[in-house]
């Protein structure tokens, strides 16, 4: 059994590459439910009726009726106000409660600094992606930019006489369009929704397996004096579980009202992306993983 000094194996300590597969498969389940479901078809509004961002930053993600029938689409409903447009503030806490209650973290060894800081570079990197994608690239963030350049731009839908003297064809992100009175129309519009909620329950996935693992190593090998209680741990778990949890909710209510299908998968690729290049490359490419890590080992 490793000792807690001793790094132990990268792949026993993480999940297998093809647990992935759980985010295709969501998208296409929630997509066929939108197609084949009555009471989903008739939520839908014409593709050209569009409403706000569900996330700030975010291009248009959402396009909702008047008067939805089910709960999740509309924008206003408790999970979406409390939880999805402050996801990455969750996404912190969770990802916080594991580092300050974990064993590989907070028992003393000759690795724990080097997990603290490793773990510190992968959550600086992911929140890296999600701003550059979801909130600002040197101007607009990388969805807004990509909407504007496959055509999309601000249009009218208020009254000019209300609109006030703003022109709504310059303005380059969903959320200026919006405050402008106007709607995002006419590009792709990637859902930054699917991006964020992806990426956020893998990291999440991804990092307490690795430590839950490697305390459970330690554990039943050589047992260190450990600073934090079982009972703050296993309840770190759970709030991290729930928080994963109903982030991969959300993403199946995405699957389900909003968005087309090529706009979903954009979404997860570019999640899926950044995932790979922060939790399974470093398995494979070994300078990568001496700066990046792998959690728990």
């Amino acid at each position: 059994m490793p000792s807690p000094d001793k790094p132990p194996s990268t792949t026993r300590l993480q999940p297998p590459t093809a647990a992935l597969l759980i985010y295709p498969a969501t998208l296409i389940i929630g997509s066929l439910f939108s197609v084949l479901s009555p009471t989903a078809q008739g939520t839908r509004d014409p593709p050209s009726s569009h409403a706000s961002p569900l996330a700030p930053g975010i291009a248009a993600d959402v396009n909702l009726p008047q008067h939805p029938v089910n709960y999740f689409a509309r924008k206003d409903n408790v999970f979406n106000v409390y939880f999805v447009k402050v996801g990455w503030l969750w996404l912190t806490a969770a990802f916080a409660s594991l580092a300050f209650t974990q064993s590989p973290y907070t028992t003393s060894s000759s690795q724990q600094p080097r997990r603290i800081g490793q773990a510190l570079i992968r959550y600086t990197l992911a929140t890296l992606v999600w701003y550059l994608t979801t909130q600002w690239f040197f101007g607009p963030a990388i969805i807004d930019r990509s909407f504007v350049i496959t055509g999309g731009k601000c249009e009218q839908i208020i009254p000019k006489a209300e609109a006030g003297s703003t022109k709504l064809h310059t303005l380059l992100t969903a959320t200026a369009c919006k405050s402008a009175g106007g709607a995002w129309r006419g590009g792709h519009d990637v859902s930054g929704h699917v991006f964020m909620l992806v990426l956020a329950t893998s990291i999440l996935a991804f990092e307490t397996i690795g430590v839950v693992k490697n305390a459970l190593g330690v554990e039943n090998g050589e047992k260190d004096d450990e600073p934090v209680s079982s009972d703050m741990r296993k309840w770190s778990v759970r709030f991290v579980s729930a928080v994963a949890g109903l982030s991969w909710w959300m993403l199946l209510m995405t699957a389900i009202w909003f968005h087309t299908w090529f706009e979903k998968l954009t979404g997860l690729m570019v999640a899926l992306g950044t995932v790979y290049t922060i939790y399974i490359l470093p398995r494979r490419v070994v300078p990568w993983r001496d700066i990046v890590g792998v959690p728990g080992v």
